[in-house]
């Protein structure tokens, strides 16, 4: 039981390692507050697509779809239980409507990337790994394999939806206006926004200068796009005889507008996630890019593996130079106001979700045989609960410092996740899935 309990905590370490890192960088300059703007925005556009294509591009097939069909209902059945936990937990507690949104963002999207997978990498060679086997042919390498290949496809699934759905909760609204002051002075405002006419009227955001992703530039972009769009035919030049009719025109113009209203709630990493999809369930597109012999394979696709390795510890060291800073400043910006939502996002998310997902999990490796025989193969038994046990998703951070809202609050709830809860709970959770999947054997 004692190798158990080490195996768990090493993974864990790992991350807390890259973290601490982060912290001494801060400590000693080499990152201030302007640099992990820099720094995180940067991921958030490059390396973090490049990451979550390369991942799921090269797990995802028609044949793995079907055979881990448990996997997508595990990853609804999790996220339809901490909605329902927030929807009934924060109303008894009285959570501000301002917060409710925070709250289910950092509930209902958890780690599924670097802590698990770390867990689980970990797990698969140390002495706890010899439990873990699925039959007699079975070997550490195996054991690893599938885990990785569970978890990065759950992770696909809370990817789409995290960089969609939680993306856009993490976002202001034009009704925080009337819960949060707002900070710019008229001629700053005037000098921002000034050169785009007509919009400044109807934009009430925010966000400050350093911002990239605003109802502003929303509005920009569509009417730019309106503008781009010919309304009338130039019968001069023989150039022009080709451009559509103005009820062709209309109907693009339309079109426009609905891509650019799709285009609020996406983001670069699920963009990067939805073309994987395309290139993964195409075998052309999957032979092309993924065979060793292909010259796509030594030369794209390698550059973008290797630009994704760099995401996760970007998010790390980004992360312990946030909670250095927020640290220092914790005692003057914390109020009991927002002290409430961080106690209430941790407590559900660490504490209420493994109640919840344990008996989940246990009761599909008792009666789900029958419908999976992945039910019968204990790495999948672990790998389901620890992606269902992590704590928030330490991505979150990085859409919270670039959309400008919840970044304190956010901070707070990480630094005590993983700096504090993550250790005993996470080390907890693992040594009951392993003594779960001891009794299936």
């Amino acid at each position: 039981m004692l190798e158990l309990i080490i195996s768990a905590v090493q993974a864990i370490m790992q991350v807390m390692a890259i973290v601490f890192l982060g912290v001494i960088l801060s400590k000693r300059g080499y990152i201030d507050n302007d640099k992990q703007k820099w720094l995180s925005k940067l991921n958030l556009v490059f390396f973090t697509p490049c990451l979550l294509f390369s991942n799921i591009a090269s797990v995802i097939s028609y044949e793995r779809l079907l055979a881990f069909w448990p996997i997508p209902v595990f990853y609804i059945v999790f996220t339809a239980t901490s909605w329902i936990l927030c929807q009934s937990v924060i109303p008894v507690f009285g959570i501000d409507k301002y917060y409710r949104r925070f709250v289910l963002a950092c509930v209902m999207f958890c780690n599924t990337n670097s802590l698990p997978v770390a867990i689980i990498s970990s797990l698969a060679v140390s002495e706890a790994g010899k439990t873990l086997y699925w039959n007699q042919d079975d070997n550490q390498d195996m054991v690893a394999a599938r885990g990785i290949s569970y978890t990065l496809f759950f992770g696909l699934f809370c990817n789409i939806l995290r960089w969609s759905y939680g993306y856009n909760l993490l976002q202001k609204k034009a009704e925080d206006d009337d819960t949060i002051v707002i900070d710019y002075t008229p001629s700053s405002y005037e000098n921002s926004i000034g050169d785009y006419g007509s919009n400044a009227n109807n934009d009430n955001s925010r966000r400050s200068s350093s911002a990239t992703v605003s109802e502003v530039d929303y509005n920009i972009n569509e009417d730019s796009i309106k503008c781009d769009v010919p309304t009338s035919i130039n019968e001069t030049t023989g150039l022009f005889i080709s451009f559509p009719r103005p009820e062709e025109t209309s109907i693009l113009r339309r079109f426009l507008n609905i891509f650019v209203t799709i285009d609020k709630y996406m983001s670069p990493p699920l963009y990067a996630a939805l073309l994987a999809l395309v290139v993964g369930l195409s075998p052309p597109l999957k032979h092309m890019l993924y065979d060793r012999d292909s010259f796509f394979y030594a030369s794209l696709t390698k550059a973008i593996e290797s630009c994704g390795k760099a995401s996760v510890p970007i998010v790390l060291i980004c992360l312990g130079a946030q909670l250095k800073s927020i640290r220092d400043t914790q005692q003057t910006n914390t109020t009991p106001k927002s002290n409430k939502p961080i106690s209430m996002s941790i407590f559900i998310r660490m504490f209420l979700t493994p109640l919840c997902v344990l008996p989940i999990v246990y009761a599909f490796s008792v009666f789900g045989s029958q419908w999976s025989e992945l039910a019968t193969d204990p790495m999948f038994i672990v790998s389901m609960i620890v992606v269902g046990c992590t704590p928030t998703a330490i991505n979150l951070s990085q859409i919270t410092q670039v959309s400008g809202i919840f970044e304190e609050e956010m901070l707070n709830v990480l630094f005590w996740s993983y700096g504090v809860i993550c250790i005993p709970v996470c080390t907890f959770v693992v040594f009951l899935a392993l003594i779960m999947v001891g009794h299936m054997n």
